[in-house]
């Protein structure tokens, strides 16, 4: 067997990417930092990519650079898809000539002491086994391109020759050695072509992911990009993306003062137009009350406005009198399932409508009926009594405060007040030539126009108000 896919990721966020003062190197060796707490996020969050993936797409093998950040990227990864990992200086980082310090990575003696349940026994995959090493006088452009297609030469005969039944493989390296890998891989002709007719570059971002499937119809070592740098299973998507046209080395102080720099002009940029500009303000709901307080309604109106919305309950109706009988209806819970949609008229008007469709269950609607015939009782499911009607709602003032969490256990914001579903105002769409709604009309419909109704009902309120 052959190796049929290559994945290459670049490691998590770095420690010494964020303000001073920064951790100490954990191996006391130049320019190797541990990562940031986000960055170990990002790479668990890596690893359950990795791990979701189906079985003869998951990495069977894992090899990383020397350095700390590399090897503790791969930590989480060797963990849930129960694998070891490997050191290679031919997947080392890149720095330029110009540097005073070119730093040596430490083998897997020193390692150990940090990552001993997680590095491969020396003797399966020596650091130098493949004598490709890094110019210890640093490299240019060209020669860290001229290393890796050497890596790839070397690694690739002498990596199936010794494990003959793994089919994928994963390496884990530095921004420039990920793109010059790839580069090799696709056999451009620098480390700044393009890969497409788009004008697309290599990517390279913080924690990213890139996939190469062999081209079994040609000769053993032609290769396609399938993925690149892929960013989509982390939290904060794409960040520290680079690149060779921006000569510096990756994540250096000067790459981290030119990003800084960047980022002060285009806040001054903004800035500028929001000042030539008239600042837009989002309204508030309807059923806020400001008191009068115009500094208060600025504030106020440039924040994310957090509403709960509660839909007819009908459990009451029956939970009262399920005693009295034993063929008495069997309410189940309300239960609003991800693919359901949720529809609303304008919130500044007093009494929005709202609609909620596609929250039906037909497959849990059968197994309900089966189990009904056996109880000799009906189960009625919620989601079918108001699935797909259109509910007029009011607000209301809740006593206390809601609090708003995001998934990491942060506070985002808080509720003042929602609005209620009136289960006794329903409306259905008539013909297009004889829509009459009216707000003492009690008319239910499941498969009505909801915008149409929704227009036609705001037309009759303004004809009423003039």
């Amino acid at each position: 067997m052959t190796i049929r896919e290559i994945y290459i990721a670049r490691h998590g966020y770095r420690s010494n990417w964020l303000p001073p003062p920064h951790p100490p190197n954990p191996t006391g060796i130049d320019s190797d930092p541990p990562l940031a707490p986000h960055g170990v996020e990002q790479a668990k969050q890596l690893a359950a990519f990795l791990t979701s993936l189906p079985i003869k797409d998951k990495p069977q093998f894992i090899i990383s650079s020397p350095f700390y950040r590399c090897i503790e990227t791969s930590k989480p990864i060797a963990q849930m898809l129960d694998l070891k990992v490997a050191i290679d200086r031919g997947v080392g980082e890149w720095f330029q000539k110009s540097r005073n310090v070119i730093p040596i990575p430490a083998n897997y003696d020193e390692l150990n002491h940090f990552f001993g349940n997680v590095l491969i026994n020396e003797d399966i995959w020596p650091r130098d086994n493949l004598h490709v090493i890094p110019n210890d006088k640093g490299e240019t452009n060209e020669e860290v391109f001229e290393r890796c297609k050497l890596f790839w030469l070397k690694f690739i005969p002498a990596f199936e020759a010794k494990f003959p039944d793994i089919e994928n493989i994963l390496i884990v390296t530095h921004a420039a050695t990920k793109i010059a890998l790839g580069s090799a891989l696709l056999k451009l002709k620098s480390i700044t072509d393009y890969i497409d007719d788009n004008i697309t570059l290599l990517r390279a971002g913080a924690c990213s992911l890139s996939k190469y499937s062999r081209i079994f119809e040609s000769d053993d070592y032609n290769w396609k990009i399938v993925m690149n740098g892929n960013c989509e299973f982390l939290t904060k998507g794409e960040e520290m993306n680079w690149n060779f046209t921006i000569n510096v080395e990756a994540g250096s102080d000067e790459d981290i003062k030119r990003r800084k720099k960047e980022e002060e002009e285009q806040q001054q940029q903004a800035q500028q137009s929001s000042n030539s500009e008239e600042a837009p303000t989002t309204e508030l709901a309807h059923g806020s009350e400001l008191d009068g307080n115009e500094d208060e309604f600025d504030v106020r109106a440039r924040q994310s406005f957090y509403i709960t919305v509660d839909i007819p309950n009908y459990n009451n109706k029956y939970d009262d009198d399920d005693h009295n009988g034993k063929n008495q209806p069997k309410i189940k819970r309300n239960v609003i399932k991800p693919s359901a949609n949720f529809q609303f008229t304008d919130l500044k008007e007093s009494h929005p409508l709202i609609k909620l469709s596609n929250n039906r269950d037909t497959q849990q609607d059968v197994i309900e009926e089966k189990l009904s015939t056996k109880r000799k009782s009906k189960i009625v499911q919620p989601s079918d009594i108001i699935d797909g009607r259109i509910y007029e709602t009011s607000w209301n003032k809740i006593v206390g405060t809601e609090l708003i969490f995001d998934e990491y256990g942060e506070l985002i914001g808080k509720v003042e007040e929602h609005i209620v579903a009136d289960p006794t105002i329903t409306f259905k769409n008539k013909s297009a030539n004889d829509i009459n709604v009216d707000n003492n009309d009690e008319v239910t419909n499941k498969n009505g126009d909801f915008r149409q109704i929704a227009l036609k009902r705001l037309e009759e309120k303004n004809r009423n108000q003039n």
